[in-house]
Order: C-alpha cells, then sequence, then structure tokens
C-alpha cells in the first residue's frame, strides 16, 4: 500500500529569497526519496512563485523539478497540482510534458476509506471584496486572452517584483503573525461549515499560510492540516492508510 504525500507553496522561482535554486535541488532530492512508497502527490498550490503558459512558451527553468515529476508520473505516481494564487495560469503544459493532473478548484478525494478535502485555502471562506475580484479578473478568461498578448518580457518581470515586494512588505511591517491567525481561523470556521453539510469529510488540507497545522477541529472527529512552505519550513504531510503526520524535510 503506497504513501500519499501533500506539499505546498515552494515558490520556485521567487526573487525572495534568492537561493532559489537550492530550494528546487532540495525538493528534487524529497522527491528521489519518497517516489519509493509514493501512490499519490497532491501539490497544494504556489509551486511556482509565478506561472503563465503561453500557447508557445512556457516560464524559464525548473528543469530539475519537472524532470523528476515528470520520471515520477512515468513510473506510475499520480502527479496533482492545485492552482494556487501565484500559480493560477496552468494551462495544459504541465499536463502534457510531465502528466500532471491539474485542478482548478478545491475539491474532495478518498484515500484508503478516508476523504480528503484538498484547496489551496485562498479560495474558500471569507475574502474581502478586493481579493475576490483580483481573483475574478485571473482566472476570466479573457482578461487571460489580453495579458497573453503582452511580451512575457514585461509580464514574468512585473510579476516577480511585485511577488517579491508584497513579501517584504508584510515581513517588514511586523504583522506576518497577525495575517496568519486570522486567516487561520477563516479556514477553521469554513471547514467546521462544510462539515454539517458534509460530514463525512475527515481531512481538511490546505496551503497557502505558510504555518504548519495539524489539529483537531472543534467538535468534530475531523482534523484541519496545513502544509507550511518551503522557504522557511520545508514541511509537507503524509497519510499512509493508518495516520496522517506533518513532517520536515532537513
Amino acid at each position: 500500500m503506497g504513501k500519499v504525500y501533500f506539499i505546498s507553496d515552494l515558490h520556485l522561482g521567487s526573487l525572495y529569497p534568492n537561493d532559489n535554486q537550492d530550494i528546487e535541488k532540495k525538493v528534487v532530492r524529497w522527491l528521489d526519496i519518497v517516489k519509493n512508497d509514493a501512490e499519490a502527490i497532491y501539490f497544494l498550490g504556489d509551486i511556482f512563485d509565478y506561472w503563465y503558459e503561453y500557447k508557445y512558451v512556457a516560464p524559464r527553468g525548473y528543469v530539475r523539478f519537472l524532470g523528476k515529476l515528470a520520471e515520477l508520473s512515468d513510473s506510475g505516481v499520480a502527479i496533482h497540482f492545485l492552482i494556487g494564487n501565484h500559480d493560477i495560469w496552468m494551462f495544459g503544459y504541465l499536463s502534457s510534458e510531465v502528466g500532471a493532473i491539474i485542478h482548478l478548484n478545491p475539491f474532495v478525494v478518498e484515500h484508503y476509506g478516508k476523504k480528503f478535502f484538498l484547496a489551496h485555502g485562498d479560495e474558500v471562506g471569507w475574502q474581502p471584496f478586493t481579493y475576490r475580484l483580483i481573483q475574478s479578473v485571473f482566472r476570466n478568461r479573457f482578461c487571460q486572452w489580453l495579458y497573453s498578448a503582452i511580451h512575457p518580457r514585461w509580464t514574468f518581470a512585473f510579476a516577480q517584483r511585485w511577488s517579491a515586494g508584497s513579501r517584504k512588505k508584510s515581513v517588514a511591517a511586523g504583522m506576518q503573525e497577525q495575517i496568519e491567525t486570522k486567516a487561520l481561523k477563516n479556514l477553521e470556521a469554513f471547514s467546521g461549515n462544510y462539515l454539517k453539510t458534509h460530514p463525512d469529510i475527515d481531512f481538511f488540507i490546505y496551503g497557502h499560510l505558510h504555518i504548519v497545522v495539524n489539529e483537531e477541529l472543534t467538535d468534530t472527529t475531523a482534523r484541519l492540516l496545513v502544509t507550511g512552505d518551503w522557504l522557511n519550513h520545508f514541511s509537507y504531510a503524509e497519510w499512509d492508510g493508518v495516520k496522517i503526520e506533518m513532517k520536515t524535510f532537513l
């Protein structure tokens, strides 16, 4: 019986921190280990700090990571990608080149008799109007078509600088812990409400928050997990059919 792994927020290609190729190599070493017992690997969004597929152009880099994913997929390991708020624009390249299964929305999956609700985390629960508006623009096909008319030279540079600047700003302002606490409460509230109409869910697993969480939801037997990141925690969740654990790759 193979294991099921959940990992998120690698932010490959990020300008902050600037040792991103070291992170990619570390992820590849992790994949080399888990490939021996993995049945499926779920990448829960923000695997890339920015990803946009043009019709004839895919983002530069990530050759070690993508090559390893292709190897695992060819060997029979199911590779699943959920889009995150940094890598929304996956259209088909990863499916055709590495055999990944792309999920554009949260979904429920069953492994070994247990049901998992999987999402990146930014698209569930309450969100400010401005954030929801930006999400709707980013996901709109006509807006995507307009955006694709801009040369990658400009779009990639702009997106990377925006991402790095936003991350630096939140860290410098000392607001990170406050943001994380509020966002976690939002996920807890959403998960609890979801259980009222879907009581058969055993695990809620999210990324996005860049914190490590493995807790039992209040007054339920369901558990909520947040898979951390690979900028600071190098964490992932592992399900072996009996227990689910949060682990760290050193």
